[in-house]
């Protein structure tokens, strides 16, 4: 058996993160046995770039570190974030392979985007580098989650209660022209 890491990457745009992105994770380490899921907030993702994202970068990556708190095998990373411009997946998968070269990589999927992969960028490549693997998705909407947050209405059961909490600070701050001040994770 080798004993090479075995690290997940979970991409996305994260717009917020919700429980049922935390659940895709922890499910994918125990059923692949990961040493660890980078949970990888995209700056700009390829599939989404018209507009502005709803939530800024600064705002989800805290999101993200807030609600991988408590969940020892999920690791923020920043990674494109810091890169800035269109995340492209094999950008990162590189960088990631770059850090650690031994280790078997596998990137989580949500089962929608498996018939579409072979149209991402530099797929040959990709899939010789990291194993997709593919999972529902779950009944969480980020989509959804910022309309309940315009509406004032309770995220509960959705996202983890401090991502609600920041989120909420965030709102109250909008409204009343306060600066950023989020709780920190």
């Amino acid at each position: 058996m080798s004993s090479a890491q075995r690290i997940g990457i979970f991409g996305g745009s994260f717009n917020p993160i919700h429980l049922g992105h935390v659940g895709v994770a922890e499910r994918a380490a125990a059923d692949y046995g990961l040493s660890k899921v980078l949970v990888v907030p995209a700056h700009v993702s390829p599939f989404k770039t018209v507009g502005p994202a709803p939530l800024d970068d600064d705002l989800r990556w805290r999101l993200v570190q807030i609600a991988c708190e408590g969940h020892p095998l999920l690791e923020p990373c920043d990674i494109e974030l810091r890169r800035g411009g269109v995340s492209y997946t094999i950008d990162t998968v590189r960088e990631i392979k770059a850090r650690y070269p031994e280790a078997e990589l596998f990137f989580i999927v949500g089962e929608d985007s498996v018939a579409g992969l072979p149209c991402w960028r530099s797929y040959d490549e990709l899939s010789n580098m990291c194993r997709f693997v593919s999972f529902p998705r779950t009944r969480e909407s980020s989509t959804e989650i910022r309309r309940r947050m315009e509406n004032g209405e309770s995220l509960e059961g959705l996202v983890d209660p401090r991502v609600a909490e920041a989120l909420a600070v965030r709102r109250a701050e909008a409204a009343g022209g306060r600066g950023n001040r989020l709780p920190q994770p």
